[in-house]
């Protein structure tokens, strides 16, 4: 009893400040209680049932606020231990957009960001035209232009639409120093196409749809392929789909959009698709069939890509025990 007196009056003269910054998520408030429980546990200072409730009304107002104003948001906790028994904290949301998140990628880290070849299934596509100079194709959040400089290496016409301004600007860069037959785009893909119709062979979004927030969006991309592919036209996009048996929450979703892990179900899918001419003609595992066909050396195309397809950014678990995949789709336009 002495020995544990004296542990306090330790803990009463010790001094301790910091911060700690985990992604927003409002489904796991319960994971952010108790991870100020567990520091209060440490640090030797009483956690009162009271102030659980008062930090858990806190928290929840600053989740909220960082997650609807991005994907790419922070919580930051900042303690202070003062000399004595209290600890004194400041929850304070944090984000930024996601283009200013992938122009630090530019910024920060060496290239090629997303690998060096193009998306196997892309090429594949592309491949089946029978005159690449009549074969437009129209590439989605082309990045650097990973997908859009190759396409256009084969002969194809490309518009290259792409909102990160580094991003856009390396790639203009690139396809001007090769003099390749690609139109970049810095917009949103709605402003950059609107009135345009029919015009397409190939519409594609590579690692595009993963950032999506809604099936709402899921939505606005059909309509887009509907009215902008011509005739017999082929809209290829990957996303993450919930494998049978698995029906994601709201806390998967939340960290999978945290993570460019956005998680649908096939019946979302589905339903955004509804009632427009577009004909689901393929449907493949992104990891397989990259490892499959892309040239000899090039996989995997980054260090990230096998757990990130597989969905180890959001789940901690062994690959097969993955309840969702990176998914490859292709629709045609009939008419």
């Amino acid at each position: 009893m002495l020995h544990e007196a004296m542990v306090r009056r330790l803990y009463r003269r010790s001094l301790a400040e910091g911060q700690i910054t985990v992604p927003a998520v409002p489904g796991m408030i319960d994971e952010y209680v108790q991870l100020c429980a567990n520091l209060c546990a440490t640090l030797g200072v009483p956690y009162t049932p009271e102030q659980s409730i008062q930090l858990r009304k806190v928290l929840e107002g600053e989740l909220a606020k960082a997650f609807k104003a991005s994907q790419r948001s922070d919580i930051a906790i900042s303690f202070q231990l003062p000399f004595g028994t209290g600890l004194n904290y400041q929850v304070k949301a944090e984000w930024r957009t996601v283009e200013a998140d992938y122009d630090n990628w530019v910024a920060t880290r060496p290239p090629p960001l997303f690998g060096s070849e193009p998306d196997a299934r892309v090429v594949a596509l592309a491949r089946e035209a029978a005159d690449p100079a009549t074969f437009r194709v129209l590439d989605v959040g082309a990045g650097t232009g990973r997908n859009a400089l190759a396409l256009a290496r084969l002969g194809h016409p490309v518009d290259a639409v792409e909102m990160a301004p580094k991003f856009a600007d390396v790639m203009r860069s690139e396809a001007e120093r090769e003099e390749l037959g690609v139109r970049v785009i810095q917009s949103d893909v709605f402003t950059a196409v609107e009135g345009v119709h029919d015009e397409y062979q190939l519409m594609l979004l590579s690692e595009v749809v993963p950032d999506f927030r809604t099936t709402h969006e899921l939505r606005g991309l059909f309509e887009l392929a509907a009215d902008c592919l011509a005739p017999g036209g082929r809209l290829v996009f990957n996303t993450f789909l919930a494998r049978p048996g698995y029906t994601p929450d709201n806390a998967a979703r939340e960290l999978g959009q945290q993570c460019n892990t956005m998680i649908f179900t096939r019946d979302e899918v589905t339903g955004a698709a509804a009632q427009l001419p577009l004909e689901l003609i393929a449907d493949d595992s992104a990891y397989e069939y990259e490892k499959a066909h892309l040239p000899e050396g090039a996989w995997p195309p980054t260090g990230w890509f096998e757990g990130w397809a597989s969905g180890l950014d959001v789940f901690d678990v062994p690959r097969d025990e993955s309840p969702i995949e990176l998914r490859w789709l292709v629709y045609q336009k009939s008419g």
